[in-house]
C-alpha cells in the first residue's frame, strides 16, 4: 500500500466508528439513571460546542478518550 495517504478526518472517523462498534457489543442493557446521565451529557456538550459538526465532535471526542486512556495508564 505504498504512496496510500490517511487524512486526518478519515482517520477520526475509523477510530469513531471502531469506538462505537465496542461500545455497543461491550456493554449490558442500561439503567434508566444511566439513560439520564447521557442525556445531561450530551445537552452540556451541545451547549458548551454548539457549532462544531459531526466529525469534529468525533474527532473531539476521540481525542478525550485518548487523553483519559493516557491518563489510566499513567502516560503525559
Amino acid at each position: 500500500m505504498r504512496g496510500m495517504k490517511t487524512t486526518r478526518p478519515t482517520t477520526i472517523l475509523a477510530a469513531a466508528i471502531a469506538a462505537a462498534a465496542l461500545a455497543v457489543t461491550g456493554c449490558p442493557e442500561k439503567g434508566p439513571a444511566e439513560k439520564a446521565g447521557e442525556k445531561i451529557d450530551e445537552t452540556v456538550d451541545k451547549l458548551t460546542h454548539p457549532n462544531e459538526g459531526a466529525l469534529e465532535r468525533a474527532g473531539r471526542k476521540t481525542d478525550e478518550a485518548v487523553e483519559r486512556a493516557k491518563d489510566a495508564v499513567g502516560e503525559k
